[in-house]
This record gives structure tokens, C-alpha cells and sequence, in this order.
């Protein structure tokens, strides 16, 4: 169906307009216009709150003694629901190699030479020690320290002072295998 408008004068231009299918199927929308949730049952805000933080709450405790949350198989049970997170879960850790995805960021060729390297470590550890002015003895808590915020580095890039992330398990894992202790410190939030 067209419609069309002939001007009065000359000056005004000829208009035309034509029907299609999409014009058949406005009957159907109110006057309100389109109602996306028209017939989904109502819930109150409150409750749908409770009900996600529940959710969120059944998961995080349901990761302290397994890995079903890991992703990449790599990972490891760990004491604290801020240190069970897979690589995969992690948007910054996910880093692609060589033009494919890799199943684990330990398995990324950067990790063994930013996060491993016992050269490139002490290399990081002067300028930590230049810039923070404190003293580690030579040790593998040192490397380890040292390594988590190379990890850091490498996938966040800088965060400024002060500023900590929990790391993915499989990366805190494999940090620890390279520098074992009879000890570990967890993941803490600044004071």
C-alpha cells in the first residue's frame, strides 16, 4: 500500500511512503509502547537481591574444599573463597599466545619467563627494593613475594599503591611448586 502527498506549492518536495510487513505487526503494541517483561511474574527488589547473594554465597562456600570451579584444571584446592579463582575466571588473566587461546595462564611461555625466572625475579626485586626501600632476605618467599607482583604486573598492568588483587589459583599453585616452603601466606586485603 503507498500513500502519497502531493505539496500545494512548488517549492515543497513530493513525498511518498509505502507499507511493508513491519508496519502490519505495530496493531499489537500499546500505546505504552513496547513492554519487554509484560508477562513475567513481578519480584520485588528485595528478593531478587536475596536470592542472588544467596547464590553467590552457596558458590563461594562450595569452593573451599574442591575445584569444581576451576576451568582450566590446573588449579588447586586453597584455604580462602578470594584465592579460589581460576585463571579462566579472570578476565585479565585470560592472555592469549601465539594465536590461540590457552587452556591455563601457566601455560602461557610469558608466565615461565616473567613469573618463574629466578634472574628476571631478582632483577624485579631491585626495583622493588629501590622504590619501597625494604629488605627481603634472599629466599623463596622473596621469589614468591616477588613473583605474585610480576603476575600482577604482567596482567593488570600497574594498579598503583596499595591496590591488590587475589590471584588465580592455578598461578599461585605454580609459584609455589618453583619456590616451595613449609608455610604460606595467603591472599590479604590491605589494612
Amino acid at each position: 500500500m503507498a500513500t502519497r502527498y502531493v505539496s500545494q506549492s512548488e517549492d515543497e518536495p513530493e513525498l511518498e511512503y509505502s507499507s511493508s510487513s513491519f508496519d502490519e505487526g505495530q496493531e499489537d503494541i500499546s500505546e505504552k509502547g513496547v513492554e519487554p517483561y509484560r508477562y513475567e511474574p513481578n519480584t520485588s527488589e528485595q528478593s531478587a537481591l536475596e536470592e542472588e547473594s544467596e547464590g553467590i554465597e552457596r558458590d563461594l562456600d562450595n569452593r573451599l574444599t574442591n575445584t569444581k570451579w576451576c576451568l582450566c584444571a590446573l588449579c588447586q584446592v586453597m584455604p580462602t573463597t578470594e584465592e579460589s579463582q581460576c585463571c579462566q575466571e579472570i578476565s585479565k588473566a585470560k592472555i592469549t599466545g601465539f594465536n590461540e587461546v590457552l587452556q591455563c595462564i601457566t601455560d602461557h611461555p610469558g608466565f615461565l619467563s616473567v613469573c618463574l625466572d629466578p634472574y628476571v625475579l631478582e632483577t624485579a626485586y631491585y626495583q622493588y627494593r629501590q622504590q619501597y626501600d625494604q629488605h627481603m632476605e634472599d629466599s623463596n618467599e622473596r621469589r614468591r613475594y616477588v613473583a605474585y607482583r610480576q603476575f600482577v604486573r604482567w596482567c593488570w598492568g600497574f594498579m598503583g599503591k596499595e591496590v591488590r588483587v587475589p590471584l588465580p589459583a592455578c598461578a599461585v599453585n605454580k609459584i609455589r611448586q618453583a619456590f616451595p616452603s613449609d608455610t604460606y601466606t595467603g591472599f590479604k586485603w590491605p589494612n
